[in-house]
C-alpha cells in the first residue's frame, strides 16, 4: 500500500496509487497503477496522487471509463494547459472534461496489422541514450500481447510511463530546463518559486516527450486502439 496525499498534506493509504477499496480486483489495480505513473511522468512533481484524483480515477474505472480515454485525455491537456500558462499543477480533476470526451470516442484497444515503426529524436549526441532507451521500449512495447484489450492498453500505457520516467533521468536536464525557462521568460512574473520550478519541469517534460512522440499515450491508443477520429 502507498500513501496518496490530499490537497491539505496529510495521506491516506491507497493501492497503486487509488483509495483502498474492498473487492478491487487485479485489473483496476493495473489499471490504476498505469494512469498513476503517466500522469507523473508527463507533469513531474510528487509520485503520488491527491485523495481527490485518486477517487476520481477510482470512479472511472469502476464505471467502466477506458483507460486509453484517460491517459489521452492526461496527453491532450497536459499540451493545452502549457499552452496557456496555467498555473497550478495537472491533475486528474483538470482532466475529467477531456476524459468524458475521450471516452465517447472510444473503442477496444486491439492490435492492428503491421508493424510499429521507431520515431526516435535527432541524431543529438546528447541524447543518445534516451534514443537506446526509447528502442527498447518500442520492442517491449510490439511483443505485448493480453486477450483483455484493458490489460493490453494498461501494459503499453505503464511502459510508455516508465519510458518516460527514465528518460527524463536519462536526458540532459540542464539543457532541456534553460530552453523551458527561454519559452516561459514573458511570463516569468506571473509564477511564484514553486510555481517556477514545477512550470519548468512540466515544459521540460513535454519537450522531452515530443522528441518521441510514437511512445506518448496518444500515439499508442492509435496504434492499439480503435474507434479513435
Amino acid at each position: 500500500m502507498r500513501p496518496v496525499r490530499d490537497g491539505r498534506g496529510s495521506a491516506t493509504e491507497a493501492g497503486s496509487g487509488m483509495i483502498a477499496a474492498e473487492g478491487v480486483d487485479s485489473r483496476t489495480i493495473e489499471a490504476a497503477e498505469a494512469v498513476r505513473a503517466y500522469l507523473v511522468s508527463v507533469r513531474g512533481g510528487a509520485p503520488l496522487l491527491s485523495s481527490a484524483d485518486a477517487r476520481l480515477l477510482y470512479g472511472w474505472l469502476r464505471e467502466g471509463v477506458r483507460l486509453g480515454a484517460i491517459v489521452r485525455a492526461i496527453d491532450l491537456v497536459a499540451s493545452r494547459r502549457l499552452a496557456q500558462r496555467v498555473r497550478a499543477p495537472l491533475s486528474l480533476v483538470s482532466c475529467r472534461t477531456e476524459v468524458l470526451r475521450q471516452q465517447k470516442q472510444a473503442g477496444s484497444w486491439v492490435r492492428r496489422g503491421g508493424s510499429r515503426s521507431v520515431v526516435l529524436a535527432s541524431g543529438d549526441p546528447r541524447f543518445a541514450a534516451v534514443s537506446r532507451l526509447a528502442e527498447a521500449t518500442e520492442r517491449a512495447v510490439a511483443a505485448l500481447s493480453a486477450e483483455d484489450p484493458e490489460r493490453l492498453a494498461s501494459r503499453a500505457c505503464a511502459l510508455a510511463a516508465a519510458f518516460h520516467e527514465q528518460a527524463w533521468q536519462e536526458a540532459p536536464q540542464d539543457l532541456l530546463l534553460a530552453e523551458a525557462a527561454e519559452a516561459l521568460a514573458d511570463a516569468r512574473g506571473l509564477y511564484d518559486e514553486a510555481e517556477w520550478a514545477l512550470a519548468l519541469e512540466a515544459t521540460a517534460r513535454e519537450d522531452l516527450r515530443r522528441r518521441y512522440p510514437s511512445l506518448t499515450a496518444t500515439a499508442l491508443w492509435q496504434e492499439l486502439g480503435s474507434g479513435l477520429d
